[in-house]
């Protein structure tokens, strides 16, 4: 009996070769609609930040930033339904029972406090080039009390799901179907990913693309964006309320 020596291929990535593409996940037309309006939000963001600030309550600022959050993911889900692209196949691997979980946080902490002093060193670096991200305005988003701090919490829930599934879910395997090269998808998501922060000064910027590359980098080798959901929920949660902290001791 001869069995045959090439299977017809899956017409989608598998759990092994996540997140290779040959095609794009959505119409490019779609991707450049996305790309406008991340763009004129940051711009927007930053003039706003410019022009009055981050000061006072700051529900309000969140809860319409929770709105934008949505929007974004209602976004990326209406492109993968316009080419039929199932939503696993931009998630990644799926993995079930609490010890891959358990694993998949493990994954994140490690994550994140290996890109924690990366980021410091590009920091440090930034600085020499007086490019140091405007820290008055990361620090006034900061909660100021028990409410917000609750709402804050929702609201780094909500980005760490839906940037992770925009940007190296969307973005990175829709630019990498460009020659089937993933470091094209790792490159143009990572700059899109730190162009969207306007408000945060090009030095920021800069520190948030080489962020994101480490969100790709860390999403190809777990083949899965759940683990940098976690971290990058994590990460600005402990941020924000750490700020608060701070600025409630006076240390700010």
């Amino acid at each position: 009996m001869k069995v045959s020596e090439n299977p017809t291929p899956a017409p989608f990535a598998t759990a092994l070769d996540w997140p290779a593409r040959t095609h794009p996940i959505a119409p490019w037309w779609h991707t450049a609609l996305l790309i406008a309006l991340l763009v004129g939000v940051s711009v927007l963001s930053s003039l706003q930040s410019k022009a009055v600030g981050f000061g006072g309550s700051h529900i309000k600022r969140y809860a319409v930033t929770l709105a934008w959050e949505w929007v974004l993911a209602l976004l990326v889900w209406w492109g993968l339904h316009l080419r039929r692209t199932p939503l696993r196949e931009v998630l990644g691997r799926r993995r079930s029972g609490a010890r891959e979980w358990a694993l998949d946080f493990g994954v994140a902490l490690l994550f994140w406090i290996v890109a924690m002093v990366l980021l410091g060193a590009i920091a440090t670096l930034l600085r020499l080039f007086h490019l140091a991200p405007p820290q008055k305005a990361i620090i006034a988003l900061a909660p100021q009390n028990l409410a917000e701090v609750l709402v804050w919490i929702a609201l780094c829930c909500t980005a760490g799901f839906v940037e992770e599934f925009a940007f190296r879910g969307y973005l990175l395997q829709q630019f990498a179907s460009i020659r089937g090269d993933i470091w094209i998808g790792v490159v143009a998501s990572s700059l899109l990913f730190g162009c969207s922060h306007g408000y945060e000064g090009i030095g920021g910027m800069i520190a948030i693309t080489a962020y994101g590359a480490m969100f790709c980098l860390l999403a190809t080798r777990r083949r899965s964006l759940r683990a940098g959901m976690i971290a990058h929920a994590w990460h600005d949660s402990f941020t924000g309320i750490l700020l608060a902290i701070l600025k409630h001791a006076h240390l700010l």
